[in-house]
């Protein structure tokens, strides 16, 4: 494991424009929707990371004809039929949770297929259960477990989908939902997915992306049930990923800490990702972002006040950048209580605890609840512990938990200049961790040139 990665702050407000990765989430959809579609579809602005590279990886296991320009962000998949070529194979997810799931119900498609799926020490304890269950009561799949029943590792035996009707327990991730809408579709008999309650954004964005490779609208009945008719995916040709929303919520906050004009193209008014709405958090601390030919721009006068009252906010929706807003909170001011995040103790590590610890060690006042997060911000004392460190001849060190998300929020909360002399005052164990989603997080947070003119 590499040394710890020092943050450096930055001195003047911001006047840069950045570019993002493509979103990790809509590559994986669209990978999974290109082996399902008849023919050959190019994905433009696509993510290459850990995880899309494990997908990738899996598709061309599985016998898929897959081109990746890197350079271009581009992959192109083939496939003469939308039915999958390999009978077997051995597979490995790593800690990828959209591959191991949108996987999980794409290889039940095939009749007689058996395959072996393993992952990280981390993905053995994730959530699966739902879905495998609900492909068991389907008919379209059964498990042998090698470990934990109802967790990696195990062997699928593959029956293919014929219809019928599922109870969905997606309560742990909407992912569960996601990869059944994808995949179970059948080209004979309709299926039901019944599933109230599970949390809408990334469920949004799989029936907009299914749309997209030929497939009807699709909503939820008022019981929370999808019906899913028979279909034939067919390929639009070419498909372009959004640039990665989550990604852009770093960025955003630091708009907000440092002041001045961050660019971020690509981005409209209207995008399929439900993180988009982290903006109106931002908003309510005086972050203004406006959508202008398809590029966002998010600008704080410099020397403006950051509105610091205490606030409850619910990120419930929007989970994925509570750690965003948590590792900034100690500079806005106000306590904040943070509700909705009990499930993401599941996902790379429990995220809740993680986020009260590290915080903790930064000298917060921290409430731990199981869904919930108050933090009481005491910037006086972070000053102090930076300071004693420094004295050391140490910097304050967070812990990462292999979580890219840790990594990439406290390297915001670093950037900003605490003792103002423009010195490193914190540190990030394990910065190669943002590989999963974001490999060059930190080459573009170092390049953000601040002393440049605004742009226009």
């Amino acid at each position: 494991m590499q040394d710890p990665l020092h943050i450096t702050p930055i001195t003047k407000p911001l006047g840069s424009r950045i570019q993002l990765p493509g979103s990790k989430s809509i590559t994986n959809r669209a990978l999974i929707l290109a082996a399902l579609a008849q023919g050959e579809t190019t994905l433009k602005g696509a993510l290459f990371s850990r995880d899309t590279r494990i997908m990738l990886t899996a598709l061309q296991a599985l016998g898929y004809s897959v081109s990746a320009d890197e350079a271009n962000a581009e992959i192109t998949v083939g496939s003469e039929d939308g039915n999958l070529p390999a009978e077997k194979a051995e597979l490995h997810v790593g800690n990828a949770g959209t591959a191991a799931r949108f996987l999980t119900a794409f290889l039940a498609r095939r009749p007689g297929g058996r395959y072996q799926l393993d992952g990280d020490p981390a993905m053995r304890d994730r959530p699966m259960s739902g879905l495998l269950d609900a492909l068991v009561e389907l008919g379209a799949a059964d498990f042998e477990f090698h470990g934990k029943k109802g967790h990696f590792p195990f062997t699928l035996v593959a029956k293919g989908y014929s219809g019928g009707t599922a109870q969905v327990d997606a309560s742990a991730s909407s992912q569960i939902l996601s990869a059944l809408l994808l995949s179970g579709t059948s080209e004979e008999a309709a299926l039901s997915l019944i599933c109230p309650g599970v949390r809408p954004a990334y469920v949004a964005i799989t029936l907009k992306m299914r749309e997209a490779f030929g497939a009807p609208p699709l909503e939820a009945d008022a019981s929370g049930q999808y019906h899913l008719e028979p279909l034939t995916y067919s390929t639009p040709g070419s498909y372009s990923i959004e640039p990665d929303v989550s990604a852009a919520s770093y960025f955003l906050a630091l708009a907000l800490i440092q002041g001045g004009e961050l660019r971020i193209p690509h981005l409209g008014p209207n995008p399929l990702q439900g993180d988009a709405h982290f903006v109106e958090v931002l908003a309510h601390h005086g972050l203004v972002v406006e959508a202008e030919d398809e590029e966002w721009v998010a600008t704080r006068a410099p020397g403006e006040d950051i509105q610091r009252d205490h606030r409850e906010v619910d990120f419930n929706m929007i989970s994925d950048t509570f750690l965003t807003y948590a590792a900034i909170a100690p500079l806005l001011g106000g306590s904040v209580r943070i509700t909705g995040i009990g499930h993401t103790r599941h996902q790379e590590t429990d995220r809740v605890a993680g986020m009260a610890a590290e915080l903790s060690k930064l000298g917060q006042l921290v409430k731990e609840e199981d869904d919930a997060l108050t933090i009481r911000p005491k910037p006086n004392e972070l000053r102090a512990r930076a300071l004693a460190a420094r004295n050391r001849g140490e910097l304050l060190t967070i812990e990462t938990y292999e979580d890219h998300r840790f990594a990439m929020s406290f390297g915001i909360l670093g950037s900003f200049d605490l003792l103002g002399d423009g010195k490193p005052w914190l540190a990030i164990k394990d910065p190669a961790c943002c590989g999963k989603t974001f490999p060059k997080f930190f080459e573009v947070l170092s390049d953000l040139t601040p002393s440049r003119p605004r742009l226009r």
